[in-house]
């Protein structure tokens, strides 16, 4: 047996010992998803939103993790600024999220999904994460579809507080108010929120 076929042979296994828990976690994408591209959504918010990143597997028998980013610009991707970021399958958005890191920190956290009792994992991790994951991770098996990221880097906000008698600049936190908003005006396009979100802020 070459040592090309063994290589091909455990980059496949990775994906095979991964079946169980994809049927606890994946989550089906049909007809019934509710379809908007990033183009229309870019086009009706008007913000200065960029391509970040494709999401492809990763078969490299070293890693643990079964899914990985491949930047378009590197440095991009390194940037820690709040931010709103779209996860899309084939131009529509299946994901809306917000963070105030970089969007690599970001997506690391959603490698933390692959820790399910189904992979021997401690079962200590996101249940968002773990649907995110091992959705992306059954699709792109099972299909050719094309998974990216799109960025949205936010505006800093500050506020001037009156602290000890001294006029301080405080840098806001206002993604998650953003996040929430890009979801209602995702809802108010469609009819309900993105696939994969389950949550954002009641207060906006």
């Amino acid at each position: 047996m070459s040592g090309e076929t063994k290589t091909n042979q455990r980059e496949l296994q990775i994906h095979m010992d991964g079946q169980l828990a994809r049927d606890e976690w994946a989550n089906e994408i049909n007809d019934n998803t509710a379809h908007l591209q990033i183009q229309e959504f870019i086009d009706r918010c008007g913000g200065n939103i960029q391509k970040c990143s494709r999401i492809v597997l990763d078969s490299d028998s070293r890693r643990q993790t079964v899914i990985m980013p491949v930047p378009y610009e590197e440095e991009a991707f390194r940037v820690r600024n709040e931010q709103i970021y779209f996860i899309t399958r084939n131009g529509e958005i299946l994901k809306i999220g917000g963070t105030r890191t970089s969007m690599r920190q970001r997506f690391g956290s959603y490698l933390c999904g692959h820790h399910v009792v189904e992979r021997g994992g401690s079962g200590r991790m996101s249940v968002t994460n773990a649907h995110v994951y091992h959705t992306i991770e059954q699709d792109l098996l099972e299909t050719d579809s094309t998974w990216e990221i799109y960025t949205w880097l936010l505006p800093i906000t500050t506020i001037t507080q009156n602290i000890f008698g001294e006029e301080v600049q405080i840098i806001a936190q206002t993604y998650h108010a953003y996040e929430s908003c890009c979801i209602n005006l995702f809802r108010s396009i469609t009819g309900s929120i993105p696939f994969l979100c389950n949550n954002s802020d009641p207060n906006y």
